[in-house]
């Protein structure tokens, strides 16, 4: 049985995360930064088939739990692979470390690792606007070109010249005539008020439309970038512990409401959501890690939601 510590809004879990998480119920994001199998930890080392089945046990319990998530990992891996497997919306963002964060190796002539992705998923779908037909303006057209004995074609002849295929158009009602074509289908058909009236509605109803479709895509306009730069945490608490202030920035401007982190080392991504008057779940299963977490977990709570402000 799992040990199981309730630090204010967090909820955390000394235990393996195959193993707590068919226990939890749904949350609004997992952010995390699970092993990449390629340090000599022993929660790391693993040869790349042990990584690819430990890495699909997780996510297989992790991915129904969320709508989002954001997964640190390394392009071309078996997570990323089978995140676009088990996800409809796989995005790519970075993590940039800019020079002298970095602590070189055996050569100051060593490259360092500048970057990490963060995988964006989505398990929902895009909104859309869809513009109705306009049905009435198309029977009134008919209806008219049908009492004069015309074809299709040959009203087109007669109010433009040529045979184009608009009609067909207006007729299915995709799209409404233009002012010069309104003239001459006026001129042709002998159209009256209550085509007018069908018209003015028909333009009402697009206005509408394309007025909705510009609201919605200025509340979904992007308003933060897909990379991020923030120094590394050179002496941490954890060999991979990521800094706060990326943290921060991962979660200001949504509205996550409880943050699932499998993965929670020592406590970085739980810091964060407490920090901004977020719900925490929490797994850990090094022990020593474990107290490490409930302690700055327990401190930041402490002083209480600083940002809440900046979170909304």
């Amino acid at each position: 049985m799992s040990r199981v510590e309730q630090i204010g809004r967090a909820t955390l879990y000394l235990g393996d995360c195959r193993d707590v998480l068919p226990t939890l119920g749904k949350v609004d994001a997992v952010v995390t930064d699970p092993p990449y199998g390629v340090r000599d930890d022993d929660w790391d080392d693993m040869s790349e088939q042990e990584f690819a089945r430990f890495s699909a046990g997780w996510l297989s319990a992790a991915v129904p739990l969320a709508a989002e998530m954001l997964v640190f990992g390394y392009l071309d891996s078996s997570v990323h692979t089978l995140l676009k497997m088990m996800c409809p919306r796989v995005r790519p963002m970075i993590w940039a470390k800019p020079p002298g964060s970095q602590l070189s190796g055996a050569s100051e002539k060593r490259r360092w690792f500048a970057f990490e992705a963060i995988f964006h998923c989505h398990q929902g779908d895009t909104w859309g606007v869809v513009e109705a037909r306009d049905i009435d303006v198309a029977q009134a057209i008919k209806a008219a070109r049908e009492a004069k004995g015309l074809s299709r074609g040959a009203l087109e002849v007669l109010t433009r010249g040529k045979k184009t295929g608009l009609c067909y158009r207006w007729e299915e009602g995709t799209s409404l005539p233009g002012e010069a074509d309104l003239a001459a289908l006026r001129l042709v058909l002998d159209l009256r008020a209550d085509f007018d009236a069908a018209l003015q509605a028909s333009i009402r109803r697009k206005n509408d439309t394309i007025t909705q479709a510009r609201a919605e895509a200025s509340k979904n306009a992007a308003r933060f970038s897909d990379v991020l730069t923030h120094r590394t945490v050179t002496e941490g608490r954890h060999p991979c512990e990521k800094p706060l202030p990326l943290m921060d920035e991962l979660m200001i401007g949504t509205d996550w409401v409880c943050v699932l982190d499998p993965f929670m080392g020592s406590g970085s991504t739980g810091v964060s959501a407490v920090k901004l008057g977020r719900d925490f779940i929490g797994i850990e299963r090094d022990p020593g890690y474990f107290d490490i977490a409930c302690k700055r977990i327990e401190d930041a709570q402490r002083q209480g939601d600083l940002f809440v402000g900046a979170a909304a």
